[in-house]
């Protein structure tokens, strides 16, 4: 970090900023308080020597997701890295566990590592520090999954996906229905799943209540006593939707291992179209995203908003519904019995 990067994040010229740090000048409030406040988050050092060795020589992307556990987001990089060297980038990736106080901080580490730009999936775009941050300096950035009216990203309606899931689930006869998802806390993708899903499912009138369960998608260790009790009771749900695919196949594992068939007895459906799943027998029924084409074409959403270019900022690709393997019509004749 030298001061050209303190200059350009607080929006004035390097002699500015060195006014304001020697103290050698006459400045307004407002400029010096932007100016200090850049300096204190950056970690610039005025007494740093010319000599010291600049180690980001290489122009750098700096990458910011949820889960280096998670194999979309492995896509999702992938996709990133084969764009960012296409341009002769390298990329950093900063891995926050669906964590929202950890957001803010990568963000500030990124910048630090004077990274070029930032592609990122945040917890949500509502009131998020770590995207603040980014707006505040105008620093260029591009979400990925994440949706937002004005801003670079790219996502797919995860809200038409969950409406179309539950179209699914009706129109193969199931009346008793579920969902499983992860904290709407730490993902609004999860939400806008729920919501497009829900909304579908209300506009049918035999329907009962739909049972929603979160969970914290994070943990990959088998679901505790509580949770397993909704899935095992005898008016649980015949019909199962996940917000993830890595929920779908530990839900998939866990009626397997009560004796439950799927999907003869219970359907489940993911989101994601995560190629585990389309290894194991039977195959996951699931929303298919292009990952990786998400991550190429976030590089490209960066250099245009880094470029101010007048195209636009945000993109929305097309999923692709797979509604075979661990879905099926409902058979009356083992419904479970309502209670």
């Amino acid at each position: 970090m030298n001061i050209k990067d303190v200059a350009a994040l607080a929006g004035v010229s390097p002699a500015t900023v060195s006014r304001c740090l020697n103290n050698t000048g006459p400045l307004n409030k407002v400029t010096r308080a932007r100016i200090e406040k850049v300096v204190g988050l950056t970690g610039y050092d005025v007494n740093q020597t010319s000599k010291q060795v600049d180690w980001n020589h290489n122009p750098t992307i700096g990458v910011m997701i949820p889960s280096l556990l998670n194999p979309v987001f492995s896509e999702i990089v992938s996709g990133i890295q084969k764009r960012a060297r296409h341009f002769g980038y390298s990329v950093i990736v900063v891995d926050t566990q669906y964590e929202r106080s950890l957001e803010k901080q990568a963000i500030i580490d990124l910048i630090r590592q004077r990274v070029a730009g930032v592609i990122l999936t945040t917890t949500s775009v509502e009131d998020n520090e770590a995207l603040s941050l980014l707006r505040e300096f105008n620093f260029p950035f591009c979400l990925v999954h994440n949706q937002s009216s004005d801003e670079p990203c790219v996502y797919v309606d995860n809200y038409q996906a969950g409406s179309e899931v539950a179209e699914q689930f009706l129109a193969l006869g199931h009346k008793r229905i579920g969902m499983v998802a992860g904290c709407f806390q730490s993902s609004d993708r999860a939400k806008q799943r729920y919501l497009g899903f829900t909304e579908r499912l209300k506009k049918d009138l035999s329907l009962s209540s739909v049972q929603l369960i979160e969970v914290d998608q994070y943990a990959l260790t088998p679901f505790d006593q509580t949770q397993s009790s909704f899935f095992d009771s005898s008016s649980a749900p015949t019909a199962w939707f996940c917000s993830n695919d890595l929920l779908a196949l530990k839900l998939v594992n866990h009626l397997k291992t009560k004796g439950v068939l799927v999907p003869e007895t219970v359907s489940v459906v993911g989101f994601d179209g995560m190629a585990l799943g389309q290894i194991l027998y039977p195959p996951l029924a699931t929303i298919q995203v292009p990952h990786h084409d998400m991550g190429i074409c976030a590089v490209d959403l960066l250099f245009n908003a880094k470029h101010k270019s007048a195209l636009s900022l945000a993109r929305k690709l097309d999923y692709q519904t797979h509604f075979v393997g661990t879905v099926a019509e409902c058979q009356p004749s083992v419904m479970r019995s309502v209670i």
